[in-house]
């Protein structure tokens, strides 16, 4: 594990990289994202989600997203 990876298991909990590793992939995966996120696809990704998806988890995807 490089010093890298290691600051970042130890600034971020298990569950939140859990949450930030589910939604990269619903990004990825399901949505049809290319990472790293870009200005316009990021935006575009959370509109689309809007109306089903609560504020508070739209806020953590665009956290993972910009992690």
């Amino acid at each position: 594990m490089s010093k890298l990876e290691r600051y970042v298991k130890i600034a971020t909990r298990d569950n939140t990289r859990g949450a930030y590793h589910g939604a990269i992939l619903q990004f990825v995966i399901e949505w049809g994202g290319f990472l790293p996120a870009t200005a316009e696809s990021a935006p575009s990704y959370l509109a689309d989600h809007a109306e089903t998806l609560s504020v508070n988890t739209l806020c953590q995807r665009f956290g993972a997203l910009a992690f």
